[in-house]
């Protein structure tokens, strides 16, 4: 969730929610920092529907979606066109299919541009490529 920047410094955000991490620390990123791995597991016993990851980009974090019970995750940096310090997908995704390639289906978006891109991705451990600009050039 995004918050304006407050010209008064570091007021809490209208829901109450602390502001944590390094991008939160500089009023550019926010989220609900409630949320544990404990939320999965319940939206998993809420639902039979799979669950999907989004976000994921460390092998770490793959590994706590695959013991609490995501079905998927989604290796994506948002576009990275938001968070200049991201890194990009592409060099994320190796490390994470060696981590958990074989416990759940990795997807992959941001920086897929073309039928190659989608390729190389394939090649470094996804199991699909979400796309959604080229589509939308495609269509227009």
């Amino acid at each position: 969730m995004r918050h304006a920047l407050s010209a008064l410094g570091d007021i809490q955000p209208a829901h109450g929610f602390p502001r944590s991490g390094h991008l939160a620390s500089q009023g550019c990123w926010d989220h609900d920092a409630r949320l544990t791995w404990k939320d999965l597991a319940w939206l998993r016993v809420q639902s039979p529907l799979p669950v999907v990851l989004k976000a994921i980009m460390t092998a770490e974090d793959a590994i706590l979606a695959a013991e609490h019970g995501a079905d998927a995750i989604i290796v994506s940096n948002h576009g990275g066109r938001m968070l200049e310090e991201g890194i990009p997908t592409a060099d994320a995704l190796p490390e994470i299919a060696s981590a958990v390639g074989h416990r759940i289906e990795i997807l992959v978006d941001g920086g897929i541009r073309t039928g190659s891109d989608a390729a190389k991705a394939l090649a470094l451990g996804a199991r699909a490529v979400l796309i959604g600009r080229p589509a939308l050039w495609g269509l227009a």
